[in-house]
């Protein structure tokens, strides 16, 4: 048996964050990833590459748990290309056994070969003693995370089959290694509804993560929701995501751009969309692992917005409270791959008072721009803000720039580049159409000009403010939040 030389595990509740320290091993208890967590545009580069510099992983599985890999693979071109808007070094989810050129260190076993790790969890006692062998060979020694996915089986057991075939096995695995972080999955959908006993016993799975603080990774549940988070597990879900009525899968694909808002890629049994969604948990369940806490808001950022100026763009931001913040490093994209950062702000440290900052970017090129800011610790972890855009013209065009503040209480400012001297009309509507103010009725001469808006009296909501100047005509939101 490997004895314990990186990891010390210590149950502080039933959910205890990730830690990562001094880059020799990683804190694990309470993780469980679901549906809820396949929006891999939320996960930062700097926790992608902490996972695959920590992460040593061995994955048993079949037919169905190849579906997380396959996905994996497909992704890597995806978020090449720029999917769903990724913009991330080349390859950043690149994996192979072995963790070579920078790759995520993950063995597959060979199915139903005689490999390591062959065959999946629902052929006991084999896979708790394929799980020893392969800890205990030497060649192993640096892998501290175990996953083994099921096929069909789960369908078949009982409760008590459930305890003494896989709950039970794991538990005493966890006991003997305790330097390596094993991973629970569920079962795959097999139609027979939220009265079926698979439902009931992948309940009981994640029933016993909760309570025991396990590291859950529910492949049953991401297949009972598609990206818009619509539920289809009280509609009989099959593992190829067909339901009774449809298909959720293929009727997401046909909706949304292929390359784009979705992969082609081929896992066994189940649609592209449902591989998609699969090594997006995966790879959150990787982050997780390395060390990062998606809850943890260090700072919290509560506007950031811009005005338009004659030869500039103006960036405000303001924070309701600061925990050592270091400060921040302003970037912007404009048709580039990547954003670049341009100036980097002072932040407060720490503080529970509000804290107002800005940056004026002088001469910026024309055309959208995109900016962020990366928030920076002391220590040297980061996060990045919302995007920010913005059409910087040049004077011979026409603007409406965002209001600022937005949201606001009760007053704010409307910024307008004119290109050319013309009537102006700037009228404010509710959510209705119905008039609230005519700002503006005059003609103006070329610039920039600014209106200020008073929303006394007004209830709060969604308000539209739309500029007419000659022919050119804009319309953009603003919330009135009291």
């Amino acid at each position: 048996m490997r004895k314990s030389n990186n990891l010390t595990m210590k149950i502080i509740s039933i959910f205890v964050v990730f830690i990562f320290i001094s880059g020799a091993g990683i804190f694990a208890q309470g993780i469980i990833v679901d549906h809820n967590c396949t929006d891999i545009t939320l996960i930062p580069e700097e926790a992608i590459v902490q996972a695959k510099s920590v992460l040593h992983i061995g994955y048993g599985h079949t037919s169905h748990g190849s579906q997380i890999t396959t996905g994996m693979d497909g992704l890597v071109g995806f978020a090449n290309n720029g999917g769903l808007g990724l913009s991330l070094p080349e390859d950043i989810f690149e994996w192979n056994n072995g963790g070579t050129n920078g790759a995520l260190d993950l063995e597959e076993g060979d199915g139903y070969g005689s490999g390591w790790l062959d065959h999946d969890c629902g052929y006991y006692p084999d896979w708790v003693n394929e799980t020893r062998e392969y800890l205990d060979d030497a060649s192993h020694a640096d892998v501290n995370v175990i996953i083994w996915s099921w096929c069909g089986q789960a369908s078949g057991y009982s409760e008590q089959n459930m305890i003494d075939y896989y709950l039970s096995p794991m538990t005493q695995l966890e006991l003997e290694y305790p330097d390596v972080t094993f991973v629970y999955m569920t079962g795959h959908a097999d139609g027979s509804g939220l009265e079926g006993n698979l439902h009931i016993r992948n309940q009981q799975i994640r029933n016993y993560c909760i309570t025991n603080g396990k590291v859950l990774y529910d492949f049953y549940d991401i297949e009972c929701y598609d990206p818009d988070n619509s539920y289809f597990g009280d509609k009989y879900v099959n593992d190829d995501c067909s339901y009774t009525g449809g298909n959720w899968a293929l009727e997401w694909q046909a909706i949304h751009t292929e390359g784009i808002d979705w992969f082609n890629c081929s896992p066994a049994h189940t649609q592209a969309l449902n591989g998609n969604q699969k090594a997006y948990t995966a790879w959150w369940l990787w982050a997780r692992l390395g060390g990062w806490d998606p809850n943890a808001i260090p700072v919290e950022l509560t506007s950031f917005n811009a005005n338009i100026k004659d030869n500039a763009v103006e960036l405000i931001w303001s924070t309701a409270t600061e925990t050592n913040n270091y400060g921040f490093s302003v970037e912007r994209k404009n048709g580039a791959a990547r954003f670049n950062p341009i100036a980097f702000v002072n932040g407060s440290g720490t503080t529970t008072d509000i804290s107002d900052y800005s940056y004026t970017d002088i001469y910026p090129p024309a055309g959208i721009i995109e900016y962020r800011l990366k928030q920076i610790d002391f220590n040297g972890a980061f996060q990045y803000s919302e995007i920010l855009q913005v059409n910087y013209a040049t004077p011979e065009e026409f603007v409406l720039s965002q209001n600022y503040p937005n949201p606001f209480n009760p007053s704010t400012v409307i910024s307008m580049r004119i290109a050319a001297d013309c009537r102006v009309k700037l009228n404010i509507y509710d959510i209705q159409g119905r008039l609230v103010s005519e700002l503006i009725d005059e003609n103006l001469s070329a610039g920039v000009h600014e209106a200020e808006f008073d929303g006394t009296g007004l209830a709060s909501g969604v308000y539209y403010f739309c500029l007419q100047a000659g022919e050119f005509h804009d319309v953009r939101k603003m919330i009135l939040l009291k």
